[in-house]
C-alpha cells in the first residue's frame, strides 16, 4: 500500500474516534469500525477479482476436509468433477465458476449442510508454469448433513386436528441417498378419522450424478370426501420415478418419467352433517364404488425461472404433463397444462398471470373412474366458488369433469404502513374458468372458452416460506345453474393459486 493510501486509511478510521469517557459511544464506534473494515475488505477482494478475472489459473491440488467416512470415493469424485477436470487452461473467472458448480452439486444431492472454500498457494511453484499463471491449492471444508432426523407434532384449529410423524435417514450409503417415512392422521370429530396417509420413499442420485434422481415410493392414503356424496376414498400403491434435478438458476427444463401401480377403493358412508346435501347417494359414485386397479405411465416437462415459487415477482413457469392409463376397462390419456408469468410493475407492485387447463381422452367405451376426473373450484383454483363446486352435477352434487380451463390475473401491491419488501401484500384479482364433460359431439375448445364462470375480489396475501396464505373478499360475477358459490370472505392455503 502506498503512503497516500495509508494516510487515507488512517484518516478514515480516525473519523470514527469517540469520547473515551462514553462507553456506549465507544461500543458504537467499535461496531462501525468492524463494519467499515468488512466493507473495505470486500471492496478490495472484488477489485482484485475484477482486475485478475482473465489471468491464467492452474489448480495443483484439491483438498477436501470434513467428509470423514460420510461419502464414498465415487460420489466425491462426481461432485468435485468441475474442480478436478480441465485445470490446465483456466482463467480465474473459469475457476470461480467451477467452484460454484461444485457447491451446487453437493447442494442438489442433499448431502451437505454447508460448504466453505479457502485458497492457498503451493509451497513450490512448478518450473513448467508460466510466470503469469496463478497456481492455487483449493481447500474445501464440508459439513455433511445429519444422518437421522425425526419430527413429530400436532396441529389444532377450526374444529380440526392432526398428528404427524416424519423420520428420515440421509446419506445411507455415502452417496446422497434418502429413506423417508411420513405419516399423517387428521380428524374433524373426536373419535373419528377424516384423513390418513402413510408414505415410505427411497431416493438416490443416478450414477452419483446430482442432476438425475431415482425415487421409489410406497404409500397408502385414505380420506373422507364431503363436497359430494359422502364417501371414503382409499389408495395403496407403488410409484417408480426417474427425474432430472436442475435448479431454476440453471434455466433448464426438468423431465420426469414415472410408472405407478395402485389399488384404490370408494366406499359410500353416512354423512354426519348433510354438508352441501351430501347425505344423498349419487348414482354415478354408487356405480363406481368398490375396488379397482390402476396402472399408468406418466411424463412431465417443467421449466421454472421464477424468483420464488410461493409468490413470484418475476420469471416464468410452465409444466406439461401426460398420463396414460393402461388397465383394460379404464384406459385414457390425461393431459394437463400449468403456466405462470410474473412481471414487476414498480418496486412495490407486480402482476401474476396464471393459466391451467386439462383434457381426458377416453379410449372407446372405457369409463373414467371418479378418482381420475378433474375437480375445479375453490380458493386455490377458482376463487368465489366452493371446493369442487363447478362443473357437471348429478342430484345437485359435483361429479367431476373431463376437461377444464382456468385463468387468473392478480395485481399485488404493498399494504399501507407496511414495508415494500414485506411478505404481506394486498391482492386484486380476477378469475375465469369452466369445467365440462366431453362426448364425441363436444367441441372442447369452443365449450371451454364460451360462457365461462367469472369472479373478482380483493384480499391480503402472506408469502410464508412453506406456503402461501390468502384471505380474500370474493364476488362471483358469472356462474352456471347449480354451481356452489362463495360470496364474501374466503381463505386459502397452498403452493399454487390461479
Amino acid at each position: 500500500m502506498s503512503s497516500r493510501e495509508s494516510d487515507f486509511a488512517d484518516q478514515f478510521m480516525e473519523s470514527f474516534s469517540a469520547d473515551e469517557g462514553d462507553p456506549l459511544q465507544k461500543e458504537k464506534v467499535a461496531w462501525q469500525q468492524q463494519a467499515a473494515v468488512g466493507d473495505y475488505n470486500r471492496k478490495v477482494l472484488d477489485d482484485l477479482l475484477e482486475d485478475n478475472r482473465t489471468r491464467p489459473v492452474k489448480v495443483t491440488h484439491v483438498n477436501v476436509f470434513g467428509t470423514g467416512d460420510n461419502f464414498r470415493d465415487s460420489f466425491l469424485q462426481k461432485q468435485l468433477k468441475p474442480l478436478l477436470s480441465n485445470n490446465d487452461y483456466l482463467t480465474l473467472e473459469d475457476f470461480l465458476r467451477n467452484v460454484d458448480l461444485t457447491t451446487t452439486n453437493f447442494t442438489k444431492a442433499g448431502a451437505i449442510r454447508n460448504i466453505g472454500l479457502t485458497l492457498t498457494s503451493p509451497r513450490i511453484k512448478s518450473p513448467y508454469t508460466s510466470a503469469d499463471t496463478l497456481e492455487l491449492v483449493a481447500n474445501l471444508n464440508v459439513l455433511p448433513v445429519k444422518k437421522f432426523f425425526m419430527k413429530v407434532g400436532t396441529n389444532v384449529g377450526n374444529g380440526e386436528g392432526d398428528g404427524y410423524l416424519t423420520l428420515q435417514w440421509k446419506n445411507i450409503f455415502g452417496g446422497g441417498e434418502l429413506l423417508n417415512f411420513d405419516t399423517n392422521l387428521s380428524s374433524n370429530r373426536i373419535g373419528t378419522k377424516s384423513k390418513s396417509q402413510y408414505l415410505v420413499s427411497f431416493g438416490t442420485p443416478v450414477n452419483n450424478d446430482p442432476n438425475f434422481k431415482f425415487d421409489a415410493i410406497a404409500y397408502h392414503s385414505s380420506r373422507l370426501i364431503d363436497y359430494t356424496s359422502y364417501q371414503e376414498q382409499a389408495a395403496t400403491g407403488l410409484t417408480n420415478r426417474f427425474s432430472t434435478n436442475y435448479l431454476p438458476s440453471e434455466k433448464k427444463f426438468n423431465h420426469e418419467l414415472s410408472f405407478e401401480n395402485l389399488v384404490r377403493s370408494m366406499s359410500m358412508a353416512h354423512s354426519p352433517n348433510n354438508y352441501r346435501g351430501n347425505t344423498l347417494i349419487n348414482d354415478y359414485f354408487l356405480l363406481n364404488a368398490g375396488h379397482s386397479l390402476k396402472s399408468s405411465l406418466a411424463y412431465s416437462l417443467r421449466y421454472d425461472s421464477r424468483n420464488s415459487p410461493i409468490l413470484p415477482r418475476q420469471g416464468h413457469y410452465i409444466k406439461l404433463s401426460s398420463e396414460v392409463s393402461l388397465m383394460p376397462g379404464s384406459r385414457f390419456l390425461k393431459n394437463t397444462l400449468e403456466a405462470t408469468s410474473a412481471h414487476p410493475l414498480t418496486d412495490a407492485a407486480f402482476l401474476n398471470l396464471n393459466v391451467k387447463s386439462g383434457l381426458i381422452t377416453k379410449y372407446g367405451a372405457d369409463a373414467v373412474n371418479p378418482m381420475d376426473k378433474f375437480q375445479f373450484g375453490g380458493p386455490n383454483d377458482m376463487r368465489g366458488f366452493l371446493l369442487s363446486g363447478m362443473g357437471p352435477k348429478q342430484m345437485g352434487m359435483s361429479t367431476g369433469g373431463d376437461a377444464f380451463f382456468g385463468a387468473g390475473l392478480s395485481l399485488f401491491s404493498k399494504l399501507p404502513f407496511v414495508a415494500k419488501d414485506s411478505d404481506l401484500k394486498m391482492q386484486f384479482f380476477g378469475n375465469v374458468g369452466k369445467l365440462i364433460n366431453v362426448t364425441k359431439k363436444t367441441n372442447v375448445l369452443h365449450d371451454l372458452t364460451s360462457e365461462v364462470d367469472m369472479s373478482v375480489g380483493v384480499g391480503i396475501v402472506y408469502a410464508h416460506p412453506a406456503a402461501r396464505f390468502e384471505l380474500n373478499y370474493t364476488l362471483p360475477i358469472v356462474a352456471h345453474s347449480g354451481e356452489d358459490l362463495r360470496r364474501g370472505l374466503q381463505w386459502g392455503i397452498g403452493l399454487s393459486f390461479l
